[in-house]
């Protein structure tokens, strides 16, 4: 096959090259420059982002037959070899697929012999968090104290998972996400070598997709490439990628903003007709949404949002029409779509939820008059004070009930020391929370704790709310079901399940957990005062008690 790919035939050659990473590449020119060379490097970073290119420049310029210099010639032998990939003395490792003591064991042997062209014999162990825990055991002491001749660069895109001893002995680089622009420029460039025209929109959308990876951003050029021909457009940036353009993302918006529903969902419908993507529509949504939403809260943001001059007005107008509360509603919205979509089967139905949600008039942002006659009501009762029906549907002052001037008023009714231990649950507060509340906005919580903690939720799913009791939610498993109740009661999850219930009962309530036949003893045990009908202890006085039948 002669054919090789963009990001193969245009890696970089020289830290010069290297985009992106210039900490970095200075860094290792000041150490090749002052002799100041260590035994292990740690090279970590997302994808793409120049890690195991890094490490292969740092070969050839430590084998270099025409160095010691801070960059290789790429002329001489050793250089070609290296680029090549067929250096004696560069040894690439996948530890994904080697990942074993056994593997490690031969290489620790291989590490005694010297370099057979260069100076040094650098092992490039890549995906080195896949090595298993014995693997790391038998590599610790040889990585700790190395032969002069070897050289060891462990790159990783999850450094988190590799042990603290093997850290400790390596000196550690951090390979960020190539900027926007950067990528940009080196996309530009190479079309330039290739003799190829792509629209500047096109570029910054493979850019943009690319998410900080130059590797990726290369492949979807490439594949454009292939798709277009000598002319690439966004359009065929769109058609490949299964993405929209941006007159498709702005019509969307407007049917949330008029409250289309019916039109938003024959966008959806299109997109499934074109074989778009949903998840990638709903990521490229909430991005549309984060534009808006700079436009609408900042001043001089051309620079953040990388569009023409023209969608940046077009986004300006339409920032003003949604206001800045509903564009907020709607990125939380489709944020968590996006997210659903990820474990779902049926991606248009959670879609289309979203969108169905979006066109309501239950955002935020048009709720401002519901939330100000809330607000009031709510002050009004923390003072005190009664509120009739009039008082909470239209704003104003309360007027007060006709009356005699010196009518005198009852006295308050003395509650019961049951009912007051009822309603003060928490520090005083004086809000009614009973079983019953708690099991009609049960499946509220349920979704509520879903979003701050699946897990939880899952467990939690098999419980059901049984009773509140001196501030403490009570909830019954069934036997089979130890295990959730286990998971229930441990403090991440409790903790997270105790501060949803606060939030939407408004009540801190402590969470308790108990099997079925517990709950059960616990019940034919107290004794519970009921108290009688007041019908029917009326007709048991008017007709007799023999009389009386009672049926549920």
């Amino acid at each position: 096959m002669s054919y090789v790919a963009l990001y193969r035939s245009f890696r970089p050659q020289k830290f010069g090259d290297i985009v992106g990473q210039e900490h970095i590449s200075r860094t290792m020119q000041n150490a090749i420059r002052t002799n100041r060379i260590a035994h292990a490097y740690l090279f970590c970073g997302p994808r793409g982002t120049g890690k195991t290119t890094t490490a292969k420049v740092l070969a050839k310029t430590l084998n270099c037959l025409n160095g010691p210099d801070v960059e290789p010639c790429n002329q001489c032998e050793n250089c070609k070899r290296v680029t090549e990939g067929t250096s004696m003395d560069v040894m690439e490792i996948d530890a994904a697929s080697n990942r074993g003591i056994d593997e490690i064991r031969d290489l620790r042997e291989k590490v005694k012999f010297a370099p057979t062209e260069g100076k040094y014999r650098i092992y490039i162990i890549d995906e080195v968090h896949m090595l298993t825990t014995e693997a790391f055991n038998a590599l610790l002491k040889t990585l700790e104290e190395p032969p002069s001749h070897v050289i060891f660069v462990l790159a990783t895109t999850e450094p988190h998972k590799i042990p603290l001893t093997i850290l400790s002995r390596c000196q550690r680089f951090d390979f960020r996400r190539i900027s926007l622009s950067d990528i940009t420029d080196r996309l530009r460039k190479v079309i330039n070598d290739l003799g190829i025209n792509v629209d500047d929109e096109a570029l910054l959308l493979i850019a943009r997709i690319a998410e900080g990876g130059m590797r990726d951003a290369l492949s979807v050029l490439d594949q454009c490439i292939s798709f277009g021909g000598d002319r690439v457009s966004v359009e065929d940036v769109n058609a490949v990628l299964g993405t929209v353009n941006a007159e498709f993302l702005f019509q969307m918006a407007e049917s949330f903003g008029n409250k289309d529903i019916t039109g938003g969902l024959k966008l959806v419908d299109e997109l499934v007709r074109q074989g778009k993507d949903m998840r990638q529509f709903a990521k490229d949504l909430t991005e549309h949404f984060r534009n808006l939403l700079l436009v609408a809260v900042c001043n001089n943001v051309d620079d953040l949002i990388p569009v023409s001059r023209e969608v940046f007005e077009m986004m300006g107008k339409q920032a003003s029409v949604l206001g800045k509360d509903k564009i907020i509603s709607l990125i939380e919205l489709f944020t968590f779509a996006e997210r659903e979509m990820r474990w779902t089967s049926q991606p248009r139905l959670g879609l289309e939820l979203a969108v169905i949600k979006a066109g309501e008039a239950v955002l935020t942002g048009d709720n401002k008059e519901l939330i100000g006659r809330i607000t009031r009501l709510e002050e009004l009762l923390a003072q005190g004070q009664t509120v009739s029906g009039a008082a909470a549907d239209t704003p104003g002052q309360t007027k007060p009930r006709p009356g005699k001037p010196n009518e005198e008023r009852p006295a308050p009714e003395n509650k019961p020391a049951c009912l007051e231990q009822e309603n003060t649950i928490d520090g005083g507060q004086t809000e009614m929370v009973d079983a019953e509340m708690i099991r009609t906005c049960w499946q509220e919580i349920l979704d509520r704790i879903k979003k701050v903690r699946m897990s939880a939720q899952a467990f939690l799913i098999e419980g059901k709310p049984v009773d509140v009791k001196d501030g403490s939610l009570i909830l019954s498993f069934p036997a089979e079901y130890g295990f959730h109740k286990e998971k229930v009661e441990q403090p991440e999850n409790k903790n997270a399940i105790e501060q949803v219930l606060k939030e939407v009962t408004g009540t801190r309530l402590r969470l308790k957990c108990k099997f079925v036949s517990e709950f059960a003893e616990e019940t034919e045990r107290v004794s519970i005062p009921v108290k009688k009908d007041t019908i029917v202890e009326e007709a048991i006085r008017l007709f007799g008690e023999d009389v009386i039948e009672i049926k549920d």
